[in-house]
């Protein structure tokens, strides 16, 4: 609806600034500074959050290109005849559960050979990331990719909102708010708008359902619910981690039911299931299940939870430097 936030026309192609990075970036700064807070509380050096966070965006954008890839029958052939199109961001797309797991993998991975408890930080990752996520859906709300499903007979009653790429419309009936995505002309329009957002997108110019603002108030909801847990029904260390598996598992298998974007991979258990499951749904029943094993293995793995308290800068170091310069 809203792809770019600033486009300029040059003698090549033009300048543009997207929305979906800005609010990825967003996402990303929110997440690290509640969980560099959350860390200092714990008695961990709120100093790993940078590393730590450098290491997550990598794995986290691998894994979530690697899944897509893998999960999507066209993008999967141009994968394997050329595996190095995984490092061309300007091909194929991302899986966010893919990009969960690669930065649950080498986040964990750092932090056990760096000496830090990797279950504590875990447990402050698992809120922080439910928020990111929320600000990243938005951010596909505005570029206009992950959108619902066509809402069937839907009578459109007004336009509540309009962008330059799309409007907001209220609906007669359920779900009475849906989205409009159109292939138009404005002002930012310099030769390419077109062509990105009709590669955003797979329908156009009739209502579908919000389920990006679907994801993102359920992610919120979320945040508060697990930041509460952490705060004040933590029983052992891992617990949190492990609700995050299962809870945002259980929100991406419920909107998956309602998205309508271009390639699902509902080749999934068809015998079983009417229409297929997803990629993204197959893989919500696979944290579903690792989330439930996760917290058994920790409850048993640490008993409890560790001794903390706030976390306290080593001054002796500042001492020698301030005896040296005295």
């Amino acid at each position: 609806m809203f792809p770019y936030l600033y486009a300029q026309e040059t003698d090549g192609d033009p300048l543009l600034f997207g929305t979906y990075g800005l609010m990825l970036v967003t996402a990303f700064l929110l997440a690290a500074l509640i969980s560099g807070s959350r860390m200092g509380k714990v008695g961990i050096n709120p100093d790993v959050v940078v590393p730590l966070i450098v290491v997550t965006i990598v794995s986290s954008i691998f894994g979530a290109r690697l899944l897509h890839f893998l999960g999507s029958p066209g993008d999967r052939e141009r994968f394997l005849e050329n595996p190095l199109i995984l490092l061309d961001l300007t091909q194929g797309g991302m899986a966010v559960m893919g990009g969960v797991s690669g930065a649950i993998i080498f986040g964990w991975s750092y932090l056990y050979f760096k000496g830090v408890n990797p279950w504590k930080v875990a447990d402050i990752a698992g809120p922080s990331t439910l928020l990111g996520q929320a600000i990243g859906r938005m951010g596909c709300f505005f570029a206009g990719c992950c959108h619902g499903q066509h809402v069937p007979d839907s009578i459109v009653a007004s336009t509540l909102l309009s962008f330059p790429g799309g409007d907001v419309v209220s609906l007669q009936d359920k779900p009475y708010v849906a989205y409009e995505y159109h292939r138009t002309s404005g002002p930012q329009d310099f030769g390419a708008f077109p062509d990105a957002q009709q590669g955003m997108g797979a329908l156009f110019d009739v209502p579908l359902y919000p389920v990006q603002t679907y994801e993102a108030i359920g992610a919120l909801i979320g945040f508060g619910l697990l930041s509460l847990a952490w705060r004040y029904g933590r029983k052992f260390d891992g617990q949190i981690m492990g609700m995050y598996l299962i809870c945002y598992a259980g929100l991406r298998y419920m909107v998956e039911m309602f998205r309508g974007d271009a390639v699902r991979g509902t080749a999934y258990l068809t015998e079983y299931i009417d229409g297929g499951l997803s990629t993204s749904q197959v893989t919500s029943l696979v944290f579903v299940g690792a989330g439930i094993l996760y917290m058994v293995v920790s409850a048993f793995v640490n008993k409890g939870i560790k001794p903390e308290k706030a976390y306290a800068p080593d001054s002796s170091i500042e001492d020698e430097l301030i005896d040296e310069l005295g």
